[in-house]
């Protein structure tokens, strides 16, 4: 029986690194984001929101939103509806945020689940949404 070589196995150690490393961790930037002040914190890109996921405290709520994409963005709050062919209810919204730039906007929210999305052009569609839970 031929010896075991060492760069054999020094590739399998190196391919079961890899490996391990491009597990999940069960920590991302999607992960919900639960804040204990009513501020929703959030980064905009071409086409995400990050957190995608945010819950607050009912009340005056300040909406900050950071774009560090290249392209505007804004972040809007809505009540979805309750059928799909509906229009949503806006109930408050950032303005438009140039690149590099933060935006606030103050909005009163009782408890409930929204519906947050960048509404210009149709960045929404290409997954520039999330949620946002108010309790």
């Amino acid at each position: 029986m031929p010896p075991v070589q060492l760069p054999a196995r020094g590739a399998l150690f190196g391919a079961l690194l890899a490996a391990a490393i491009a597990l999940p961790t069960g920590c991302s930037d999607n992960d919900p984001v639960r804040e204990d002040q009513p501020v929703v914190r959030v980064t905009l890109d071409e086409y995400a929101i990050t957190p995608q996921d945010v819950s607050v405290p009912s009340g005056k709520v300040e909406l900050v939103a950071r774009n560090i994409g290249r392209l505007t963005h804004n972040l809007q709050i809505e009540i979805p509806p309750e059928d799909p062919d509906e229009q949503t209810e806006t109930l408050g919204e950032t303005p438009t945020a140039q690149p590099r730039t933060t935006v606030t906007a103050r909005v009163d929210l009782k408890p409930g689940t929204y519906l947050m999305r960048c509404s210009l052009a149709n960045h929404d569609d290409l997954g520039m949404t999330g949620t946002l839970v108010v309790r």
